[in-house]
C-alpha cells in the first residue's frame, strides 16, 4: 500500500487481465450459473453488507498457546465503495471479555480521513464525533479487501498463472494476486469455481510475519454477483472471527449520501495508516474487546518514580517497571511491540550507561504486555517467566532465529541476584492468565503486578484482585506499595 504517495491509484485496466487468468476457473461456477462478469469493478460500485458474528483474540488465551479468547458478539452494517476508497461501518458490539457490556458506534472514512461517533470502548465515551485514526483506517480497509475476495480479485493483478495443488485429498487452484502494494493468495475450489480462502501475510509483534487467512462458504448470488455469506478468519491458525451475513445489497440507492466524509478534516499520518494496514489483525482484535489500540505506541515512554530507584514505565496504555541496582537493571513487562522496547532500552542506556539490563521479567504471555520482550533478550537480558509459559517465549525466539537464551523459570518463587539489590519473583494463581508472576522489591516493600490490580484506576476486576492479594499473603510478603501495569503510581492494598 502506498505510503505518502497521495490517493491510491488502482488500475482498472488490470481487471480484464485478472479475469482472463481466472475465468477458466470461474466459468462453471455453480452459484453464479454464468461466467464471472469481466466488469465486476464497475458493476459493484458500492456494496452494503449486514452481518452478525463473534470476535476472538488468540493471544488473550488463558493458557499460553491455548484456545483463543471469545471477546465479543456483534452486529454490523458496512457500506463500501471500493473504487472510491470510502466506507461506513455501523456497529453494535456486545463484549463478554474483559467486561460484559455493550457499545454502539459508527465509523465513516475515506482514504486518509474519517470520523468515529458513539462509544467503542470501556474506558470512556466519545465526546461527540472524533477523528478516526489513520492506523484504524488502514486496518479497516485491509479487512474489507480481505473478506470480499471477488472484489479484491477485480481490483488486482494476477501475478502468476493458477497453480494446481492437492489439499486434504481435494484438488485446488492457487492464484497469486497483487493489489495496493500487497500480495494476496487466492485459493479456488474447482468444484464451484469460487474462492474458498484468501491469505495475506501480516506482522505479529511476538512471532514475526504470519498468515492472516480468511475462509469463505455459503456462496449466494446477489444481483448476478456471487458473495460469501459465511466468513471465518484465522491468524497463525488461531481463530479471529466467525461471521454470518444476513443481507447483501449491490449499489444501494443511498450509498452516496451515507459515504460522505467532511472535506475539512486534517489528513492522517500516512506512516500510521501503513502500520495499521500491515497488522490489521491486531487493531481489529483489540477493537473487538472494547479496548482499541489504534495509535502506535513506539516513542511515548516515560519513567514515573514510585520508590527509591524504582520507576513505573508510563506514557502509553500499558505500563512496566524498572528497578535499578548498583550492578544492573531489572525490567518487568514489555508491552505491545519491539519498537517500544527499543525506545525504553535507549532511554535506560542514556540515563544509566554503566548499568546493563540484566533481567526482563514477563508477568504473563498476553500480547499487550509481552509483545516487545524479544528486544530485551536480544540485548542480552536474562528472561524470567513462569515455568509453565517458558516454552512460549522460547518458541517465539526460535521463530525469530535467536539462540543462546539465558532464562530463569519460576517455580513458585525465584530470586534475581545480579543487580546488587534483592528482587523476588512470585507466582500468582489467578483467573486472568495461567503462568502469571509478579515482582517484589523487599527494601521498598513494593510489588508489581499486571492486569490483576490497577492502583488509582476506577475499573477493577474483583476476582483477579483478590487472587493477587491471596498470593501476596501466601508468599508471606510485607507489601506497602502496589504498582500495576495499568493505573498510575502506587497505593497500599485496599481494605
Amino acid at each position: 500500500m502506498p505510503s505518502g504517495k497521495g490517493p491510491i491509484q488502482f488500475r482498472r485496466g488490470a481487471l480484464r487481465a485478472t479475469v482472463v487468468a481466472i475465468a477458466p476457473l470461474f466459468g462453471h461456477a455453480a452459484v453464479a450459473q454464468a461466467p464471472l462478469d469481466p466488469s465486476l469493478a464497475e458493476t459493484v460500485e458500492t456494496v452494503r453488507i449486514t452481518a452478525s458474528g463473534q470476535r476472538f483474540v488468540p493471544r488473550q488465551s488463558l493458557t499460553p498457546g491455548g484456545a483463543p479468547k471469545h471477546t465479543a458478539d456483534y452486529d454490523v452494517t458496512v457500506t463500501w465503495n471500493p473504487g472510491g476508497w470510502l466506507a461506513r461501518e455501523e456497529w453494535q458490539l456486545d463484549t463478554v471479555f474483559p467486561v460484559v457490556t455493550g457499545f454502539a458506534y459508527s465509523m465513516t472514512y475515506g482514504e486518509m480521513t474519517g470520523i468515529k461517533d458513539g462509544q467503542d470502548n470501556f474506558r470512556a465515551a466519545l465526546d461527540g464525533p472524533t477523528p478516526l485514526s489513520a492506523a484504524r483506517i488502514g486496518a479497516n480497509f485491509k479487512d474489507l479487501w480481505l473478506t470480499n475476495p471477488l472484489i479484491l480479485a477485480a481490483h488486482s493483478d494476477a501475478s502468476l498463472p493458477p497453480v494446481e495443488f492437492a489439499s486434504g485429498g481435494n484438488v485446488r487452484h492457487r492464484i497469486a494476486l497483487s493489489a495496493h502494494d500487497t500480495e494476496w493468495t487466492l485459493i479456488i475450489d474447482p468444484a464451484t469455481g469460487l474462492p474458498s480462502e484468501v491469505t495475506t501475510m501480516e506482522q505479529d509483534p511476538t512471532f514475526g510475519e504470519g498468515p492472516n487467512r480468511v475462509v469463505f462458504s455459503d456462496w449466494r448470488e446477489v444481483s448476478g454477483v456471487p458473495f460469501p455469506f459465511k466468513v471465518e478468519q484465522f491468524l497463525n491458525g488461531g481463530l479471529l472471527r466467525r461471521e454470518m451475513r444476513s443481507a447483501i445489497e449491490v449499489n444501494p440507492a443511498d450509498a452516496d449520501s451515507v459515504l460522505t466524509v467532511a472535506d475539512d478534516l486534517e489528513p492522517g499520518d500516512a506512516a500510521h495508516r501503513d502500520w495499521g494496514w500491515s497488522m490489521s489483525h491486531l487493531l481489529l482484535a483489540r477493537a473487538g474487546l472494547g479496548g482499541p489500540a489504534d495509535t502506535p505506541q513506539f516513542d511515548n515512554v516515560e519513567l514515573l518514580e514510585v520508590g527509591p530507584d524504582i520507576y513505573q514505565v508510563v506514557g502509553g496504555s500499558h505500563h512496566g517497571l524498572v528497578v535499578v541496582g548498583p550492578d544492573g537493571i531489572v525490567v518487568a513487562d514489555a508491552p505491545w511491540y519491539p519498537q517500544r522496547s527499543d525506545t525504553l532500552l535507549r532511554l535506560l542506556e542514556e540515563r544509566w550507561p554503566d548499568q546493563p539490563v540484566r533481567y526482563i521479567v514477563m508477568t504473563h504471555h498476553h500480547l499487550d504486555h509481552s509483545g516487545g520482550f524479544r528486544s530485551f533478550v536480544e540485548a542480552g537480558a536474562t528472561l524470567v517467566a513462569h515455568e509453565d509459559s517458558m516454552w512460549f517465549y522460547e518458541e517465539a525466539l526460535a521463530r525469530a532465529g535467536f539462540s543462546g537464551l539465558s532464562a530463569v523459570a519460576v517455580d513458585g518463587h525465584a530470586e534475581l541476584d545480579r543487580i546488587g539489590r534483592a528482587i523476588g519473583v512470585y507466582d500468582i494463581p489467578n483467573p486472568h492468565s495461567d503462568g502469571m508472576v509478579g515482582v517484589y522489591v523487599p527494601d521498598t516493600r513494593l510489588f508489581f503486578n499486571s492486569d490483576l490490580y490497577s492502583p488509582g484506576r476506577e475499573l477493577q476486576f474483583p476476582l483477579s484482585m483478590n487472587a493477587l492479594f491471596a498470593a501476596v499473603r501466601y508468599h508471606g510478603l510485607n507489601v506497602e506499595r502496589h504498582v500495576g501495569s495499568h493505573g498510575m503510581g502506587y497505593d497500599s492494598e485496599p481494605e
